[in-house]
């Protein structure tokens, strides 16, 4: 596995996610994830320890320009770390809405320090015989 953080290994594993097949690099443009998908980053907060640490956040909006800045706006929630999750919960939590307001985030893409992520869910044994039909 990549050298990725414990929050992030521990996130991979629980929703069976391997980093080999589906965690990929996206571009941060407004074609790096759809709303409902999840995309993970260091993000420069400052200096020091821990300024850099790996955000994972479940997209909610497409990546926007601010009009009053220029800068390009990644925004979602924050997944809680204590979470017990699964493709399944992903989905729900966000069709359902059932993230916390407290953790709605807004996060200026020229401030992504390094390579932005996506986890992509792969499709299930249904969706390809549907799409075969």
């Amino acid at each position: 596995m990549p050298n990725y953080s414990p929050q992030i290994k521990k996130f991979l594993e629980q929703v069976g996610a391997d980093p080999s097949l589906e965690v990929s690099i996206v571009p941060r443009s407004d074609s790096c994830a759809k709303p409902g998908e999840v995309v993970f980053f260091r993000y420069t907060l400052g200096i020091g320890r821990g300024s850099r640490r790996e955000r994972l956040m479940l997209i909610t909006e497409p990546v926007t320009r601010d009009a009053a800045t220029g800068n390009l706006l990644l925004t979602g929630f924050k997944i809680p770390d204590e979470g017990d999750y699964t493709p399944d919960s992903l989905e729900n939590l966000y069709k359902n809405r059932e993230l916390p307001e407290d953790h709605y985030r807004t996060y200026i893409m020229s401030r992504i320090y390094g390579h932005l992520r996506k986890i992509s869910k792969l499709p299930s044994e249904e969706d390809k015989k549907n799409q075969i039909k």
